[in-house]
């Protein structure tokens, strides 16, 4: 047996290949566990092989790669089990506390060929994010935060996306450590993700030029000339019906108070004498055309020498409305008044 030292080169007591020694901490309900490790610096990350406890004997470096012995035996704590199956990528099955039980060999990929530049490079990214979110939700310490919003802006910076409202998002979670809060934060790695994918989606569009959709087939369907006339005529009558109905709706309109009412329904008759407000409304809109309520207000002010509320004028306007004397045009955003009655 020799010293375990960390940073130094060693061949892989489990896998029987080159890395680099290391120590790392796992933590599984509430207590923390300290174990040897492997790493292996490979093109698509970084892998660890988890070798022994910090604590019990020292692990024995493998004499070389092909004479790597049978799959190694680690005694692993229940209640670490899952932390340390974790990080090794792979599911151990303990039957007891302190059991030896076998680290099976990591799984072989299905398909052998390498991905497309573009598509390792958005998958390792959004990989990257994932993990990191991993461990903060897991642990929301500092540290993690740390990493979770470098990682993110460093991901954004090199596809040129925003990342502010994840990073939001994340300290926010860091701060409250809530149900809520974890539901924030992963519908915000979801949208950064989206953003990621489509930015890769725009680089292809940029790259090539993109085949042209398929036309689509003429249909050719021989309808009866009266069925075509059918259905003109039908819309000419929905275009009368909702011009109509738009006539009836401004009617309405202008009729709001109960004065009006009474009047369309002849239970109050309009009298125009000379002096009345009835009267100076006339003559005012048959002197200067189309006006303003307000306008109708300063022109009987100047020449009549009367003051006229609004509330007031809005009732005798609606009551001439209502006994055809007057109507109402919009123009713009204003409504004018004309006088069309005898």
């Amino acid at each position: 047996m020799v010293a375990w030292v960390a940073g130094t080169e060693v061949v892989c007591p489990r896998c029987g290949k080159p890395g680099r020694a290391g120590v790392d901490k796992f933590r599984a309900k509430g207590k923390e566990y300290v174990y040897n490790v492997v790493r292996h610096y490979e093109a698509n990350g970084v892998r660890r092989c988890v070798i022994s406890r910090v604590g019990g004997p020292a692990p024995a470096p493998a004499a070389a790669p092909e004479a790597a012995g049978p799959k190694l035996g680690v005694k692993v704590p229940e209640e670490a089990a899952g932390a340390v199956a974790s990080a090794a990528g792979t599911s151990l099955q303990v039957p007891a506390p302190g059991t030896e039980v076998e680290v099976p060999e990591p799984p072989v990929f299905t398909d052998t060929e390498p991905l497309p530049a573009e598509v390792d490079r958005i998958s390792w990214y959004i990989t990257k994010v994932s993990a990191s979110w991993g461990s903060l939700r897991e642990n929301p310490s500092p540290e993690n935060l740390q990493y979770f919003l470098r990682t993110v802006r460093q991901v954004a910076e090199r596809l040129k996306v925003p990342c502010e409202d994840i990073a939001a998002a994340a300290e926010y979670f860091a701060k409250v450590r809530s149900e809520k809060a974890r539901t924030i934060v992963n519908e915000a790695v979801k949208r950064f993700i989206a953003r990621l994918i489509i930015a890769n989606t725009a680089y292809f569009a940029a790259g090539g030029p993109q085949p042209p959709p398929a036309a689509a087939p003429e249909v050719k369907v021989e309808v009866p000339r009266e069925l075509v006339d059918a259905v003109n005529a039908l819309q000419n009558r929905i275009e009368t019906i909702s011009k109509d109905l738009e006539y009836v709706k401004e009617q309405v309109r202008q009729r709001k108070g109960p004065g009006a009412r009474a009047v369309a329904r002849g239970e109050k008759k309009i009298e125009i004498k000379e002096g009345n407000l009835y009267w100076m409304i006339r003559e005012v809109l048959r002197a200067k055309g189309d006006l303003t309520k307000e306008e109708i207000a300063e022109e009987i002010a100047r020449r009549f020498g009367r003051r006229v509320s609004g509330n007031s004028l809005s009732g005798r306007l609606s009551e001439l409305a209502a006994g055809g004397y007057v109507a109402a045009q919009r123009q713009g955003r204003r409504w004018t008044w004309r006088w069309v009655g005898p």
